[in-house]
């Protein structure tokens, strides 16, 4: 078996997924129903059994919650859960995302995502493919492809 012999000097900030603080959340379990599993960080929807979860968006109307990184992670994916893997949604919190927008993102702005891609912005993408999150706010300004922080609340 290998060893590791080169460490970076200093530990990433955050990784997608990762929940940013211990303030009030509320987190629930849904089981992967996608059979190549889906990443950390990203929104997800109903799936078509009960509590089952999917990261195909096309056409929904509302997501359940977005995807949030734990220690537990299955050796075999250790960057995403796999297909009836449990996975925890985050639904009120502050989580860290990618941001995908050209333009960056401002603290403050609103939170759309991209139906076809599960992509995170501050704008909508127009021709019916984007989905505004109401009751969610970006907590934190960012650069398009860098990590920022959501503020969630889909139950709003």
């Amino acid at each position: 078996m290998a060893v590791q012999t080169n460490y970076n000097e200093t530990m990433d900030a955050a990784r997608a997924g990762q929940i940013v603080n211990t303030e009030h959340k509320e987190l629930i379990s849904r089981t992967v129903e996608d059979a190549a599993g889906f990443g950390f960080g990203i929104p997800v929807a109903q799936g078509s059994n009960d509590k089952g979860a999917t990261a195909t968006l096309t056409g929904v109307s509302e997501i359940v919650g977005i995807t949030v990184r734990e220690r537990s992670t299955n050796p075999a994916t250790p960057d995403k859960r796999g297909q009836y893997e449990s996975t925890l949604l985050m639904r009120k919190g502050v989580i860290w995302v990618v941001v995908t927008d050209a333009g960056g993102v401002d603290a403050g702005d609103l939170v759309w995502i991209n139906l076809t891609n599960g992509t995170f912005s501050n704008a909508d993408v127009g021709s019916s493919n984007g989905l505004q999150l109401s009751g969610c706010r970006w907590e934190t300004s960012a650069a398009n492809g860098a990590l920022a922080q959501l503020r969630v609340n889909l139950d709003v």
